[in-house]
């Protein structure tokens, strides 16, 4: 494949993992999908430094793909994941200077466009999941199914345009982030949340990384992603952590990707002392929140 941010061919191959190399059902591509360090084929690109899982599926196989899932177990830990988008909103209204519109990208069931309602934000989602977006829209929120590109002419002129967790599922992430300028007002900003493997953990546990998957196309850096916005028309103003909230039993749910006896055993244990859904925030540093904003 060529290379996503500059469009060049000369890459090597960084990580290999023979067990799985393409993308085989819905789940796989689900949110809380257990599919970890499993990635196929993962290159660098010699001339900008980004790295891509190369090779991959046609991006139509896999908008299809990510059409058809169904994902139960999120709506499970919905409460975990309103903490983690109540810090942030917080975080966001702190850093951004201007209130207005809000269009959140890959929206999902919409916890993320609750938790921004209830603080006063005029909201709606782009959501390719049926399932999902038929959840969002259950709640009462103005969801397009479907992708940015494919939005209608009302989802123009936003204020804010957010991806929580979204950029590094693009078959072509400039192409998408110079549709998110194309809906955002003039001065408007941009504020997604991504993966940074420009950190110690990923350079610690190498392939064994949890987050080098299969439905993951692209990996930033702060280099690499400040390049994309600005070939997008985005200045990247700001940059800081992210955190994930989750619950014991959910963390429990991942780690049995790995240990799978030993996860359940856990779980049922934190079931019957109550504590499975108690909750810890994690932060490793290997995500980031980037605020961006229009330059033209």
């Amino acid at each position: 494949m060529p290379c996503p941010l500059c469009g060049g061919h000369d890459v090597v191959a960084v990580l290999r993992d023979t067990t799985a190399r393409r993308i085989t059902a819905a789940a796989t591509v689900a949110c809380t999908s257990r599919d970890h360090a499993r990635f196929g084929q993962i290159v660098a690109c010699r001339a900008c430094g980004i790295r891509f899982r190369s090779p991959r599926e046609d991006d139509e196989t896999i908008l299809s793909y990510y059409s058809a899932v169904e994902d139960p177990v999120y709506l499970e830990q919905e409460a975990a994941r309103r903490l983690t988008f109540g810090r942030a909103l917080v975080e966001l209204e702190a850093r951004v200077p201007i209130r207005g519109p809000l269009l959140d990208v890959g929206c999902y069931t919409g916890v993320f466009l609750d938790v921004a309602a209830a603080r006063g934000w005029d909201v709606r989602g782009v959501e390719p999941s049926r399932w999902a977006a038929g959840v969002a829209i259950s709640k009462g929120h103005r969801v397009h199914h479907g992708t940015l590109g494919g939005s209608p002419p009302a989802f123009r002129d936003f204020a804010v345009v957010t991806m929580w967790d979204t950029l590094e599922h693009y078959a072509d992430p400039v192409r998408e982030l110079r549709r998110a300028r194309e809906v955002a007002a003039r001065g408007g900003y941009l504020v997604l949340s991504t993966m940074n493997i420009d950190s110690a953990v990923v350079r610690l546990l190498g392939r064994r990384w949890p987050w080098y998957m299969r439905m993951h196309l692209a990996y930033f850096t702060p280099r690499t992603v400040r390049a994309a916005l600005a070939a997008a028309g985005w200045e990247m103003v700001d940059q800081s952590g992210y955190a994930h909230v989750v619950s014991w039993d959910y963390l429990l749910l991942k780690l049995g990707a790995y240990l799978p006896a030993a996860a359940r055993r856990l779980r049922a244990a934190a079931r019957r002392f109550r504590s499975g859904d108690r909750t810890i925030s994690v932060d490793l540093g290997d995500f980031m929140t980037v605020y961006a904003r229009a330059t033209t």
